[in-house]
């Protein structure tokens, strides 16, 4: 029954920041009421990656019909991947760079600094699925998926979402940065996926068995 309620509590925290930090990001891009615009934002992994354990936390609140499906209980692994590497790319890359202010560094400090933590809590509690080794390369798919895509909008539209996207500025040094970042993604879900196998589901499988002995 604990164990249930902190469940809940920090589906619920996920839930609550993801859309507080999504609205105000998108409030604080929507110049004159221009929702749209303010929409347009989702093209970064920042609200992409919060958008979806946003929807992990609502399905598994309000739809616990589909949450005990297998599929669903399979992302669990691949959006923490994701939304924990956001929280690191930030704090190491683009914090040093960015100054915000006020409402736009509110929304930040969530999605960033808040979201992430709560999730990766979350994720060590609370999988119970143990993992292989071969998923790797199906959670690596969304990652590098948005990195060609963002360099196709640097290349064809000189839209750089991130620094590391500006061909302009670092020309054939993009493609150096972006092998950095893929290693980063790479990185986390080795990972995640080490800790899974080593310190989390096999220990609850090993008391298990020994309580039947």
């Amino acid at each position: 029954m604990k164990q249930e309620l902190i469940k809940r509590i920090l589906l619920w925290s996920i839930f609550v920041f993801a859309v507080a930090g999504i609205s105000l990001d998108v409030y604080n891009h929507s110049d004159g009421g221009d929702i749209l615009k303010g929409l347009s934002n989702f093209k970064f992994f920042t609200l992409q990656s919060n958008a979806l354990i946003l929807i992990y936390a609502f399905v598994s609140i309000f739809m616990k019909r589909y949450s005990s499906v297998n599929s669903f209980n399979n992302i669990l692994g691949p959006v923490t991947s994701y939304i924990v590497l956001t929280g690191v790319v930030y704090l190491i890359i683009l914090e040093p760079i960015y100054e915000l202010y006020g409402m736009e560094r509110l929304s930040s400090t969530i999605l960033h600094y808040i979201t992430p933590p709560l999730m990766f809590i979350f994720w060590l509690f609370f999988e119970q699925r143990r993992y292989s080794y071969e998923e790797f390369f199906r959670w690596l798919i969304y990652p590098l998926v948005f990195m060609a895509w963002g360099l196709f909008r640097a290349l064809v539209f000189d839209d750089y979402l991130y620094p590391f996207f500006d061909t302009q500025q670092y020309g054939l040094f993009v493609a150096v940065y972006l092998l950095l970042v893929a290693i980063g993604f790479s990185c986390m879900i080795l990972l995640l996926i080490f800790i899974n196998n080593n310190y989390l589901t096999n220990k609850r499988v090993a008391k298990k068995v020994k309580k039947v002995g």
